[in-house]
């Protein structure tokens, strides 16, 4: 059979969604490969095991929020909040876990191997300043993975962002698109299409596609449906716990 290059949106713990995700694609991990578009971890019930899950096919991502958080937590870098991560900072791979989150890049490229387009992968989106993604990529994904790192304006940029203006500034907003407050707009009606970026992150937005962006946020920690994309077939896979 082909090989198929998958990518799924905001996880946040769902490790039961994740494990029916698989099942129903009938994934080969000797086969097919997983990108989760960021935050795999948070706020769902069981982090540990949706790491663990994701680990053991030999998944890939970018960097999300939520890792960004749970690493900052953990180092004390940032105080926490309420989470649903203490398991996996008592886990006895804690260490090993916590790292596959920081070396996750900010940026990937995917180049296409079937039917569907090429993509980028982010779990926020791209400044409208940031013409050339691979010069991008190259810049973002090259820092330490330290706490510095993590809390450069890039990363909180690209991890972060739903609305900005026309000069990549950001403003903190989480609620349907329509409601950027005024000067703003959703960061991908700033761009030109371009190669297709896929992302997470916007829950309240939901699964969409333009001319510019692929959004895969469909609220699954929330109840609703987890999305993947097979980019090698185009085509958007959804399923619920």
């Amino acid at each position: 059979m082909q090989s198929m290059r998958y990518v799924v949106g905001d996880l946040q713990g769902c490790a039961r969604e994740l494990d029916l995700l698989l099942k129903t694609i009938r994934f080969d991990p000797a086969r097919d490969e997983l990108w989760a578009a960021g935050d795999l971890v948070n706020r769902g019930p069981d982090t540990v095991a949706t790491l663990e899950l994701w680990r053991d096919v030999g998944g890939k991502g970018v960097l999300g929020n939520h890792e960004v958080y749970t690493l900052c937590a953990y180092s004390g870098r940032w105080p926490r909040k309420h989470d649903t991560v203490q398991a996996l900072y008592e886990h006895p791979e804690a260490l090993a876990l916590l790292g596959l989150l920081r070396a996750l890049p900010v940026l990937a490229f995917l180049p296409t191997e079937g039917d569907g387009p090429d993509a980028w992968v982010v779990h926020g989106g791209v400044s409208p300043l940031w013409t050339d993604l691979a010069a991008e990529a190259k810049r973002l994904n090259a820092g330490a993975h330290d706490d510095d790192w993590l809390n450069s304006p890039g990363v909180n940029f690209a991890t972060r962002v739903r609305c900005c203006d026309a000069e990549g500034n950001r403003v903190k907003y989480a609620d349907e698109p329509q409601g950027c407050p005024q000067g703003y707009a959703p960061w991908d009606a700033l761009r030109e299409p371009d190669v297709l970026i896929v992302h997470g992150h916007w829950a309240r937005r939901g699964h969409y596609r333009n001319d510019v962006a692929l959004g895969l946020d469909s609220g699954c920690v929330y109840g609703g449906p987890l999305t993947a994309w097979c980019q090698d077939e185009d085509r958007i896979i959804q399923v619920r716990g």
